[in-house]
């Protein structure tokens, strides 16, 4: 049954996961629109499978081969649907830049890149498919519930060891990561539950979350207007990042998935507020409700992108207030977050229940350390380099883009909180130890590359016919 269930579960992840897509964001009426549901729509499935299974298939397994068949059925549904309404759905305005075309020496580019890109992506997956899961918290936080749910055939609840000592006859089991949001190992049971657990299996599931996040990316900035050539450069720059490289390789980790959840919602945030395109929303709302369940700093990601959303329903007169409206609505989130007692809270306590800043020295300590992870580490390529670099030396240029400035605010907050608390909360000792703070500045990553991109790009309204000497005037402008 292996092949069998392998092939249905990826064909189910791509069916369900783009008619889900096409559902909320519309009929894909240009390229950009299809690279987008195709991309997206793998993201979507796959988590969407993974819920599936939790719903519907918790108490016995071998159902879950039904589940992926069902799944793969309302997918064509979906598609079928959304091709008839087609017609009806309203054409959002065309706010963004004319695409640009590429000529005969920009094709060339774009097909070395590319070459270089596919090249990279055999590596990894014959690196992906030689190894089991990495015997780190990727086994021991995210997949060990996975495997044990997978080789008992049910979906056994998780509690604390105190607990599951005291009641050792009870079907319930007890781990490390007991309290975890566990929409990761759900995920890893849609794709392994028929396969008695073949762990390459499901390693090959992270190597299908990178190119899927490789081709939701090109679809998003071209629908932004950035041209063909300058998206296959910010493809191969995201692509090429060691550090995510690593994730798609070693698989079993979290964080890559919050990072595509968390570009998706984004990026819908930001098609929503510069082009208009309302059904966009949907997605927002999607990813909130996603996030949560994938990490406990989802919860996190989704207050920033409902506060991002209740900042863009606010009315113009009253945005002049802005920091008392934001302040205001990050008191009542924690207030909310607390009177539900959700698992963060508990988490912020911990690292600020000293109540004090370091001394001097260990601050200092931990900028030289937080320093050395971005620039001085083989993780980011030239990324920490570029991006002050660019946003600097074409300032004038991206600053008259309010699309570009809407992104740079989204990015430019969490990023700040980080670096408050790996200076001066107990968390420090992560930033000492490279491994936390690298992991958390990945999940904005593929935002970063999004702002270096959009910050080379002409700004909002110029025509494709100008475009070129419009950049070259706002680069020479920031000179």
């Amino acid at each position: 049954m292996t092949p069998v269930y392998v092939l249905t579960a990826w064909i189910a992840t791509a069916l369900l996961g783009s008619g889900t897509w096409i559902a909320i964001a519309g009929w894909p009426r240009d390229s950009a629109a299809r690279w987008c549901a195709l991309g997206g729509g793998w993201i979507l499935g796959a988590l969407l499978g993974g819920v599936g299974v939790r719903v519907l298939g918790a108490s016995d397994l071998t159902g879950v081969v039904a589940v992926a068949a069902g799944a793969a059925a309302v997918g064509l549904l979906l598609w079928g649907g959304a091709w008839r309404l087609r017609g009806r759905a309203p054409v959002a305005l065309a706010t963004r830049m004319p695409p640009i075309e590429a000529h005969r020496g920009e094709r060339i580019w774009i097909a070395l890149l590319l070459a270089l890109l596919a090249w990279r992506g055999v590596l990894i997956l014959d690196d992906v498919l030689l190894h089991p899961v990495l015997p780190w918290d990727a086994w021991a936080v995210w997949l060990a519930k996975a495997k044990a749910w997978v080789l008992a055939g049910r979906i056994d609840a998780s509690v604390p060891y105190a607990s599951w000592v005291a009641q050792a006859a009870a079907p319930e089991r007890t781990g490390v990561a007991w309290m975890y949001p566990e929409l990761v190992p759900w995920m890893a049971v849609w794709f392994a539950a028929g396969t008695h657990w073949i762990e390459p299996l499901v390693g090959l599931v992270w190597f299908g979350l990178g190119v899927a996040l490789l081709v939701l990316h090109y679809g998003q900035w071209r629908a932004l207007g950035v041209s063909r050539a300058m998206a296959c450069v910010g493809v191969y720059a995201l692509g090429s990042l060691p550090l995510l490289d690593a994730h798609v390789a070693l698989g079993g980790y979290a964080d890559l998935w919050i990072a595509a959840v968390l570009s998706l919602g984004a990026h819908a945030w930001l098609r929503w507020s510069s082009l208009g395109e309302r059904r966009q929303i949907g997605l927002i709302v999607v990813a909130m409700v996603l996030l949560p369940l994938l990490k406990l700093e989802g919860s996190i990601w989704s207050i920033v992108l409902g506060m991002a959303c209740a900042f863009r329903l606010l009315p113009r007169r009253l945005r002049a207030r802005r920091f008392a409206w934001i302040a205001a609505a990050v008191a009542a989130t924690v207030v909310v977050c607390i009177a539900f007692g959700l698992p963060w809270i508990a988490m912020a306590r911990r690292y600020l229940d000293s109540g004090r800043l370091f001394d001097g020295g260990q601050i200092a300590a931990s900028a030289l350390s937080l320093a050395s992870a971005l620039w001085a580490q083989w993780n980011w390529n030239l990324l920490w380099v570029a991006l002050p670099g660019v946003l600097v030396w074409n300032a004038r240029c991206w600053s008259a883009s309010p699309t570009t400035r809407r992104l740079v605010a989204l990015v430019a907050l969490p990023l700040l909180v980080m670096l408050g608390l790996f200076l001066f909360t107990t968390a420090a000792r992560y930033a000492q130890s490279y491994s936390a703070v690298n992991r958390l500045l990945l999940q904005i990553t593929p935002l970063l590359v999004s702002v270096l991109v959009l910050a080379l790009r002409p700004p909002d309204g110029v025509a494709a016919r100008g475009a070129s000497q419009s950049g070259a005037s706002c680069a020479s402008a920031s000179s």
